[in-house]
């Protein structure tokens, strides 16, 4: 069965070093006779305009430690494919290079004219983390999640939601997977596939968590603020999503 017209461009993340990876995806699309465009990533150890945005003192000091250089380059890789979404004026679908597509990714595009079109935004891999059943298109079902799923191995994304993930990222502090879980900041609800059309190739080393290391120490008052973070964090979600516990699901 061919593709609708209106599929969205398929967007892979990658370095022009990674041509392991860009080859696992270029033979993938031929067996699932789809067509993908390569996004040059940035490299997070090089000097970039965005990283202006890191705010380096609430980082440390709500995190523990400095963004590694690969958290840099996938920040600012999403971050200017989210403006190329809203330029283009249409939906874009984005995956890292480092995953295997399940043949029912094909599936998905095809029912993707089915979605309803207040949904901006969800991912394509099934995180395991509790989720209700919140929307059935197709065959296809999508959960809310209560916890951040994490990782951006791939996700669905429109101009207005693109819009609204900008708007609330001046300041970098959490990583990039995190920041779009924050649903209270930036109105972009965190809903993701179940069962999941991408997973992770095992194949592959991450080239964020490479040469991660320990957390350096950071004393009990830094433990505190660390800490402190972190539950305020967990509270938001709490009070974000109690209105959706408290009501019905269907699908």
């Amino acid at each position: 069965m061919s593709l609708p017209l209106s599929t969205p461009p398929l967007y892979i993340v990658n370095l022009p070093a990674s041509v392991d990876r860009r080859e696992s995806m270029q033979r993938q699309a031929v067996s699932l006779g789809l067509t993908l465009e390569f996004f040059e990533a940035v490299n997070g150890r090089q000097p970039h305009p965005l990283f202006a945005h890191v705010d380096e003192g609430r980082r440390v000091a709500n995190k523990g430690r400095p963004f590694k250089p690969g958290e840099l380059g996938c920040w600012a890789s999403h971050y200017l494919l989210w403006q190329r979404c809203v330029q283009r004026g249409e939906p874009i679908i984005v995956l890292e290079d480092d995953i295997q597509l399940s043949p029912r990714f094909v599936d998905l595009l095809q029912a993707l004219p089915q979605l309803p079109a207040q949904v901006g935004y969800f991912r394509l891999h099934a995180g395991d983390r509790p989720s209700t059943p919140w929307l059935q298109f197709g065959d296809f079902v999508l959960h809310r999640y209560w916890r951040s799923p994490l990782c951006t191995l791939g996700y669905y994304l429109t101009p207005d939601a693109a819009e609204k993930l900008l708007r609330h990222a001046r300041r970098w502090v959490l990583p990039v997977d995190d920041y779009m879980d924050l649903a209270w900041l930036h109105g972009v609800e965190c809903l993701g596939l179940k069962p999941g059309v991408v997973r992770s190739d095992e194949d592959f080393e991450s080239t964020i968590q490479v040469g991660r290391g320990p957390k350096p120490a950071v004393g009990p008052w830094g433990w505190v603020t660390r800490e402190g973070y972190r539950a305020g964090l967990n509270l938001r979600w709490f009070l974000h999503n109690l209105p959706h516990r408290l009501r019905r699901h269907r699908i």
